[in-house]
């Protein structure tokens, strides 16, 4: 009696898990399904540019560097009038760094197009310093 009452706990136990297992596997991956979203919206985006949004920078720019700083460049750029268009070339051409030194740094809408269309990019560490400057002046 008490072995085929063992037989019988450790049959549920592992029917148990074993539907456990099962519903772990077969739940979809909420990370995988994100990442693929925003690969479906980047190919949107690349195909039909005229509908990048500041939230498609936003979460751009968020892959590379913290997510309040990514906020705050997206914030400033609207303050400014730079459209996300332009600052998602920028991250394409350059890098999400660069556009966020542009920003942080004051140089204006017609600044970045000027760059963009001569294929130039600014200096990095000269995008530093005022961007540096700037923070010290706004503190």
């Amino acid at each position: 009696m008490l072995v085929a009452g063992l037989i019988l706990v450790n049959a549920a136990v592992i029917g148990v898990c074993s539907i456990a297992y099962w519903a772990v596997g077969a739940a979809p991956r909420s990370g995988d399904s994100h990442r693929r979203q925003l690969e479906r919206r980047r190919s949107l985006l690349r195909e039909n540019p005229d509908q990048v949004t500041s939230l498609d920078v936003e979460l751009l720019l968020a892959e590379s560097m913290p997510c309040a700083r990514a906020a705050e460049v997206c914030q400033t750029a609207r303050a400014h009038h730079i459209p996300a268009l332009v600052l998602w070339t920028w991250v394409e051409l350059y890098d999400a760094e660069l556009a966020a030194l542009a920003v942080e740094s004051g140089m204006t809408r017609d600044e970045m197009v000027h760059h963009m269309t001569t294929g130039t990019a600014p200096d990095r560490r000269s995008l530093e310093i005022f961007a540096a400057f700037r923070g010290a002046v706004a503190s």
